[in-house]
């Protein structure tokens, strides 16, 4: 009997023993296809775009394209090949996940790698400078554009007078720079800017380094334009800037311009000194409804001018080149104002400018005897309690003085003459110092955005109006002393009293109970 017992519990051991092994053997067949399955899902998911399996969630959207872009790359039908210089080992990631998501926007562009240890002569083709290491090229058919890699990570440091102290900002701008690499090579017809030269006229970048550089990441060629030395102005010309004259133009001048509009031409004015003995340039602006106010603008509400009364915070009027500044600042220091009339109709460029009065609050000048087809809108405009000092840039005083005019006034306008085949634009912003670059500061790049709309309303190309780089800076919260006392009451204080209270009356509750 002892003997049988034994036997039983063996073979109840190898039984049991046989099962354990079949458990293992099934438990690790599992295991080893739950691991392949999780294999292959993760080799297939790093195998798709990123734009497909990663998730924007940071604060500026930093990975998203926007719709600038995607209007502009989804209409794209050249081969576009962005070329990274870097090996597998050290592109930028960061840089590399956000082309990718304009090769998923369209299937004609793509991406390479260059390797510069093994093409160590391939940027050469394309830059004149040594290539920096994730520096970008983007090439169609003969067309390209060098992307510098410092140019897409972006350092600026300002002094803060405040607290006399530098401060430094980081951003990442490589949307801007590859959107307007993209539209530089697929683009045949890029626009061309005169500014006009001879009249003790100032250029952009006597002014602002920062609409410099917009101006040429949105691939917009400036000239230099004497027309008396061209006796005529270039067919190319798709706007014309007059900047800041300090004396008038000639008879002859007039003409020309007058006739550029006539055939559908741009001109954009941009002065804050327009004098009574500048008469051909007051009759250019008359002849598009426009005449400039003798004076200074000194606004007399503190909301609409900060720290002077001659820095000028305007309201805007609603057109679509103030519709995207919502929420920013326009400030234009020293202006002159402008007024809104009926546009002449005829060569008055030895008369004297219309003075007949009008209400310059008006949206749209009503059209001339001949009946040209002119509308004249205001864009910025003070408030009624400004008013101009006729001593202009020698005033003593901001006080109101006798012969000094009323407002409101306009300190930017636009007209434009649609004819039966074109549209002439002209735009007038009352104070050169709109473009400088410590002013662009204040406003947060307000000042930059405006002009530049303004510049690409006239040339017809409002969908490349501000892609802006995106701040890389840590966002803080900043509350003022009042609210952040009321806070702490309410999270030391009330918060804590009111567990306390609730706590004892559920004890009584219970002990009652």
């Amino acid at each position: 009997m002892k003997l049988t017992g034994n036997k039983e519990i063996s073979s109840n051991t190898k039984a049991a023993k046989k099962k354990t092994l079949k458990i293992g053997m099934y438990t690790t067949a599992i295991t080893a296809v739950a691991i392949a399955i999780v294999v292959f899902i993760n080799l297939f998911v790093t195998s798709l775009p990123s734009d497909k399996v990663k998730f924007d969630t940071t604060s500026e959207e930093l990975y998203s394209i926007s719709e600038q872009t995607e209007q502009i790359v989804k209409g794209i039908d050249e081969d576009i090949t962005i070329y990274i210089i870097a090996s597998e080992t050290t592109y930028d990631m960061s840089v590399y996940e956000y082309l990718e998501r304009y090769t998923a926007l369209n299937d004609n562009i793509t991406i390479e790698l260059k390797d510069p240890v093994l093409y160590p002569n391939f940027a050469g083709q394309y830059t004149d400078s040594e290539a920096e290491e994730n520096s970008l090229i983007v090439v169609s058919g003969e067309n390209s554009r060098y992307i510098p890699y410092s140019s897409i990570y972006v350092s600026d440091y300002s002094y803060d007078s405040s607290t006399g102290s530098y401060t430094s900002s980081y951003s990442f701008d490589v949307e801007n720079q590859v959107t307007s690499a993209i539209d530089y090579v697929t683009n045949e017809n890029l626009p061309i800017v005169y500014t006009l030269s001879g009249h003790g006229e100032v250029t952009f970048s006597d002014y602002s380094s920062a609409i410099t550089e917009y101006i040429g990441n949105e691939n917009i060629t400036v000239n230099s334009l004497s027309l008396l030395k061209e006796g005529q102005i270039p067919e190319d010309a798709d706007a014309i800037a007059i900047l800041e004259p300090s004396s008038d133009i000639s008879q002859d001048e007039f003409t020309m311009l007058k006739e550029y509009l006539d055939n559908g031409g741009n001109i954009l004015i941009m002065a804050g000194s327009v004098t009574s003995d500048m008469a051909n340039l007051i009759s250019l602006m008359n002849y598009y409804g426009m005449n400039p106010v003798n004076g200074l603008v000194v606004e007399g509400d503190d909301n609409y001018y900060y720290l002077y009364q001659t820095y000028l915070l305007p309201d805007y009027e609603s057109h679509s080149i103030t519709e995207p500044l919502a929420n920013y600042y326009v400030m234009v220091p020293m202006a002159q104002g402008i007024e809104l009339i009926t546009p002449t109709g005829k060569d008055n460029s030895k008369e004297e400018p219309e003075t007949e009065e009008t209400d310059n609050t008006q949206e749209e000048a009503d059209t001339s005897e001949d009946e040209r087809n002119v509308t004249v809108q205001g864009l910025l405009v003070t408030s009624d309690y400004a008013y101009s000092k006729v001593a202009g840039d020698n005033i003593t005083t901001y006080e109101k003085e006798d012969g000094d005019i009323d407002g409101p006034f306009y300190v930017a306008a636009i007209a434009q003459e649609e004819n039966e085949e074109t549209t002439g634009k002209m735009v007038y912003i009352g104070s050169v110092y709109v473009m400088d670059d410590s002013i662009n500061q204040v406003t947060s790049g307000g000042n930059a955005d405006f002009v530049m709309n303004s510049l690409e309303y006239m040339l017809d190309r409002d969908e490349t109006i501000s892609i802006r780089a995106k701040s890389l800076d840590t966002e803080y919260l900043t509350i003022d002393s009042g609210t952040a006392f009321k806070w702490q009451v309410i999270l030391i204080g009330i918060i804590p009293l009111a567990l306390i209270i609730w706590g004892g009356a559920v004890c009584y509750q219970r002990r009652k109970m």
